[in-house]
């Protein structure tokens, strides 16, 4: 598991603090009380009361609509995957619901946590958690080792080494990602780059943005700032002077 947070607000908050920026990782997020909305700067969606939402585009805003109080984790992509015991397939920068994904198991979840007191939510989720991943395997071990290889590399790696290291074809490499992801090779390699340019950026506010470009592998800075505002949707010097922005490398 990722990261851990539970956020509890009454009906007369009119906005919440913060972006949440891609990491690349899947959040499990259960709301009991009346759910959010949430904003990518350019539309405003609702969402369900439980849910599942993988960030790898734009920063989201989390907009209240009432009184909720949420309770949220984070894994990664392959440890989604053996939770819902199904491929990750269109889950990406959208909330899903988890009714979708695990049937009515979704909505006795959520009705067993509203009827919890609060300092046991943690309990039951954990004890969800353990019934879900029951068979965790191997091979599910290996898929997730895959995937943080692919997070960690800069783009001048070859995928083709990794295969080699791992012991299989790069077809066979595709066919996993897209299978334990959702995401081929390439867009986790990304997704490691850019969310690495994140961390940079607001823990080292004294570095050039030139240098950070020269950390991630990219050639000169426009090139950076050209993916950055296309993945991240803002410029590298407009995410370094917003106020608060949570990203943080897995």
């Amino acid at each position: 598991m990722r990261s851990v947070w539970s956020l509890d607000y009454g009906c007369d908050t009119e906005r919440l603090e913060g972006l949440i920026g891609p990491d690349c990782q899947v959040e499990f997020v259960f709301q009991l009380g009346d759910p959010c909305r949430l904003s990518d700067g350019g539309s405003t969606r609702a969402t369900p009361r439980a849910m599942i939402y993988g960030l790898r585009h734009g920063m989201l805003r989390m907009l209240p609509d009432g009184a909720n109080m949420m309770v949220s984790f984070r894994v990664a992509a392959a440890v989604a995957c053996a939770i819902l015991r199904a491929p990750l397939l269109d889950c990406w920068d959208r909330p899903v619901p988890l009714t979708e994904l695990i049937g009515s198991e979704a909505d006795s979840l959520l009705d067993q946590l509203a009827s919890t007191p609060r300092a046991a939510i943690g309990t039951v989720i954990e004890t969800w958690l353990v019934s879900r991943l029951r068979d965790w395997s191997a091979e599910d071990a290996r898929q997730l080792a895959i995937q943080n290889a692919l997070l960690s590399r800069f783009a001048g790696h070859r995928l083709s080494r990794l295969s080699e290291e791992v012991g299989i074809s790069d077809r066979t490499l595709r066919r996993f990602c897209e299978r334990h992801a959702g995401l081929s090779p390439k867009q986790l390699v990304m997704s490691g780059r850019m969310l690495r340019g994140c961390v940079l950026l607001r823990d080292r506010p004294g570095m050039p943005i030139a240098e950070v470009a020269d950390q991630l592998g990219f050639n000169d800075q426009p090139a950076f700032a050209n993916a950055f505002r296309h993945y991240v949707g803002m410029t590298p010097a407009r995410l370094r002077a917003e106020p608060l922005v949570y990203c943080a490398l897995p």
